[in-house]
């Protein structure tokens, strides 16, 4: 039973919201009597579900469930025939409905299309601005580089010659950029551009590599290229080309600030003999310990270390380091000064014979000097090739007197028994001889220039400048 009257109560819940769409299709057609029928039933219609809702209203309601629940008004029929005729008297809309729908997405679609027109256009004219920009950017970039290539090629072939000054004066380089890359090519005594590991030795490429590093840092940093370190660059090379290293820093990088570091002895006193550094700017370490760090020796030049064992009576410490020295200075001077001892195939020199022709070379540029300036009318040139001269001269005298005690104080001799005051004098008789060979304002040893067919002996700072060429008559 309550299941009977809640499906009535569904039925007249539907049937009620047809007549509401009934109504409002009578109510847009005017028909007055069919809209108050329509309303009246509808309103019979609400009562019935309220009372179907109570079990004494189901009651009461027996006689019409008997006879017919719905209970339509008696005119209903008439009035929904003409309702279903009127509805039917209206034209179908269905090809409009599709038409308005098609015409809807073809307009929307329209509208995208002609967004991504746009876009595309906005792209485009973006897309051939970006492409004048990066080809004026390609371009400039490619002449700088170019120039930048230019100028590096340059001062490294420049640098590259100082180094190797009188054995690879043509030398040349290129930079030659490619694809993805950039080669780098050099010349070999003029038979044509290689890459560097053809031909050059290992010593070369060394040199090739520290010169290609300071031509690259002069021309990207310019002035502000003020600060270097260099770890043990020169290891690989030879004496001599070290020496023309300290050439090169000295005369092109004169406001840069090297910081040098070296295991080799001999590398650190060839700075000093160049000077490139001085006793000031230079430090010894002789070892090192995590608690302590670096351990600095307290006498950084040669001079000190002969003192500091004499004051300690250790006579034969000194002279081993005295001959040790000499033989470095004397081949150094041989090569600064273009001496021609007797030639030796192994090129390994005593100091025997390598000094007496390095004090003959000097003696022999300075009477040079002496008679280029006497064709110049210059006295005071004169005047001070003549004194180097004879000091030179007055110097060899003593040190030929003292020289015999270098070697009896280096070699265990029972009779050569040296005490400190037996040797000070050799001391002073070699540092005066040396002295000859120095400037005392730089303190660096004197050379020759040009090496092939020299000009002029001067010095690092220019304050010895002896002139060898004279006067055309």
């Amino acid at each position: 039973m309550l299941s009977s009257a809640g499906d009535l109560s569904r039925e007249c819940a539907k049937l009620r919201e047809l007549l509401v769409a009934g109504y409002r299709v009578a109510a847009g057609q005017n028909h007055a009597a069919s809209r108050l029928a329509i309303e009246g039933w509808g309103k019979e219609l609400e009562g019935l579900r309220a009372d179907l809702g109570k079990m004494e209203g189901i009651i009461g309601l027996k006689p019409r469930l008997t006879s017919g629940w719905a209970g339509p008004p008696k005119d209903f029929a008439d009035v929904l025939a003409s309702l279903v005729a009127t509805v039917e008297s209206k034209p179908d809309q269905t090809a409009t409905v599709d038409a308005q729908t098609f015409l809807s997405a073809a307009q929307l679609r329209l509208d995208d299309y002609r967004e991504a027109m746009r876009r595309k256009q906005r792209a485009e004219a973006a897309s051939q601005a970006a492409k004048v920009a990066y080809d004026a950017y390609c371009t400039v970039m490619e002449e700088e580089l170019d120039a930048l290539y230019q100028d590096v090629q340059e001062d490294f072939s420049t640098f590259y010659r100082l180094i190797n000054e009188g054995d690879e004066e043509k030398f040349t380089a290129k930079l030659s950029p490619t694809a993805g890359k950039l080669d780098f090519s050099v010349n070999f005594y003029e038979r044509g551009l290689f890459p560097p590991a053809a031909f050059h030795s290992e010593r070369h490429q060394d040199g090739m590599g520290v010169c290609l590093y300071l031509a690259l840092m002069k021309r990207l940093s310019g002035d502000k290229f003020t600060l270097a370190l260099l770890d043990d660059v020169v290891m690989s090379v030879d004496s001599g080309h070290r020496y023309q290293f300290c050439k090169l820093l000295k005369t092109h990088f004169t406001n840069t600030q090297f910081v040098i570091t070296t295991h080799d002895r001999l590398w650190a006193e060839q700075m000093r003999s160049a000077g490139l550094v001085t006793g000031k700017t230079s430090l010894s370490f002789h070892g090192w310990t995590v608690e302590t760090g670096p351990l600095v020796e307290s006498n950084a030049e040669v001079w000190d270390d002969i003192a500091a064992a004499l004051a300690k009576n250790k006579v034969p410490e000194a002279a081993g380091t005295l001959r040790r020295h000499l033989e470095f200075v004397a081949r150094r001077l041989a090569d600064n000064l273009g001496a021609s001892p007797i030639f030796k195939s192994d090129g390994n020199y005593e100091l025997g014979e390598l000094l007496p022709s390095v004090l003959v070379r000097l003696r022999e540029l300075c009477g040079k000097a002496a008679d280029a300036a006497q064709s110049w009318g210059n006295s005071a040139e004169k005047d001070a090739a003549l004194e180097r001269k004879k000091l030179l001269s007055t110097c060899n005298g003593a040190v030929n007197v003292e020289q015999w005690a270098v070697n009896k104080a280096v070699h265990y001799n029972e009779w050569a028994n040296f005490g400190r005051k037996d040797f000070e004098p050799v001391i002073a008789a070699f540092l005066e001889l040396l002295g000859c060979f120095r400037c005392d304002g730089c303190e660096s040893w004197l050379y020759i220039t040009p090496r092939g067919h020299p000009d002029s002996v001067r010095c690092s700072c220019s304050r010895v400048n002896l002139n060898l060429k004279s006067k055309g008559k």
